[in-house]
């Protein structure tokens, strides 16, 4: 056999038990180099950060280190296998909607990594490896990988010639176009979305999906859903939710998933709705955001809008802590096992209008319960907390409290007044 592109060639005849050596050592560094090529494609190139890319990574660079040890052994051209392996990677490439630029640069940086654990390789050798030898073995990497990008090449023309592909890659680039900012001309979406095949609706809404929701949960989706679970932080596109005949196809596309949608809104502006979206499953994720109203987390996915308070609070949050500060100063006369539990009390109040029975049915305690606890609060914040014109600003206040404090206590970021009793 001859080595590729003739670049190991007689020496390594020569020192056939230096080359068995080399090779033997190689192979017992492949789980080294191929973690450190994968950490490394996965920092350098966003197209790879996606967790679901870290398996096809792995092997992909195992199967490329392992059989360029074997040609250090035994020189010749990469295996037929090996080729074909590499042609349906390229094929893959193509339908995950990735550009040729990105196979590349991860073969550029695999090099850099490979390269660089063979010199260690050969230094550690009891062995000596004469320079010339260690100069052709890593020579010969440059066009063995140049043999496996053909591959890829290959691989790709033949995917792009799929009309199936095709349209994956439409619908991708409108996916990107659609979450855009700043937002995209109506009538450019308007194009792409027909010539991506996607019924164009008056609103949508973006569905934020749990990092790591990828191929390994792969389904079927129906044409007017956009699939975006390509991308490192995993999304999907439906038609607006609040629609009852939308609602029934979505709920069963999400089933089983972790996920939050965000507001429906025109085409141009799902940016905007993955945005919300985003914040309410990372809020959600940390245990901040229950159910509507504050009740228990429901099952399903997370819906934005019913929401909106807190997610507008913690988007301003600089300003309505100023304001917490100040407003809800009282509480801290409390036990502070019992703060958080009069903020509820408060804010269940002024949503209910002071009504007792409405609220102990929302604090799911007796209507006495919550008019003891009413009678407290106006012993502590006095005639304020009836005032209508700081009945939103109390609201917010609450909201941030409720969102960021421990259930024995303030949040971290109260500043302690000072407290005469605890009540």
């Amino acid at each position: 056999m001859r080595a590729p592109g003739n670049a190991v060639g007689p020496d390594l005849d020569r020192d056939a038990g230096v080359r068995g050596v080399l090779a033997g050592a190689l192979r017992a560094a492949v789980p080294a180099i191929v973690a450190e090529t994968v950490e490394e494609v996965r920092r350098e190139i966003p197209a790879y950060a996606a967790p679901d890319c870290r398996d096809a990574l792995e092997l992909a660079a195992g199967c490329a280190l392992g059989a360029f040890a074997d040609l250090v052994e035994r020189p010749g051209p990469p295996p037929a296998d090996l080729l074909a392996f590499f042609r349906r990677a390229g094929a893959a490439e193509v339908q995950e909607g990735r550009p040729a630029s990105a196979l590349q640069n991860a073969a550029n940086v695999a090099t850099r990594v490979a390269v660089r654990h063979l010199s260690r390789v050969a230094d550690a050798l009891d062995a000596e490896v004469p320079p010339g030898l260690y100069g052709q073995v890593v020579s010969a990497l440059f066009p063995f990988l140049n043999r496996l990008m053909a591959a890829v090449a290959q691989g790709r023309a033949e995917a792009s010639r799929d009309p199936a592909a095709l349209l994956l890659r439409r619908r991708r680039a409108l996916l990107d176009v659609l979450l855009a900012r700043p937002e995209t001309e109506p009538r450019r979406i308007a194009g792409l979305a027909q010539e991506a095949r996607w019924p164009l609706p008056a609103r949508a809404a973006a569905v934020a999906l749990a990092p790591g929701t990828g191929p390994a949960r792969l389904r079927a989706f129906p044409p007017q859903v956009l699939d975006g679970r390509h991308l490192p932080e995993p999304c999907l596109i439906v038609p607006d939710p609040r629609d009852p005949a939308h609602r029934r196809t979505l709920a069963p596309l999400l089933a089983g998933l972790t996920a939050a949608v965000g507001p429906a809104v025109e085409p141009a502006a799902l940016g905007k709705s993955l945005a919300w979206a985003r914040q309410a499953l990372a809020l959600a994720a940390d245990g901040t955001l229950g159910g509507p109203g504050g009740a228990p987390p429901r099952e399903g996915p997370i819906i934005a809008a019913d929401h909106a308070p807190t997610l507008a609070v913690l988007r301003h949050r600089d300003l309505v802590e100023h304001s917490a500060r100040r407003r809800l100063n009282p509480l801290l006369r409390l036990r502070p096992n019992r703060r958080t539990q009069y903020a509820r009390t408060l804010e269940a109040m002024l949503e209910c209008g002071f009504n007792a029975s409405a609220a102990a049915a929302r604090l799911h305690v007796h209507p006495q319960t919550v008019r003891l606890r009413l009678r407290k609060l106006d012993e502590l914040f006095g005639a304020e907390i009836h005032d209508p014109s700081l009945h939103v600003e109390l609201l917010m206040a609450l909201r941030l409290w409720l969102a960021t404090a421990p259930p024995d206590g303030q949040p971290d970021w109260f500043e302690n007044g000072v407290a005469s009793t605890h009540a």
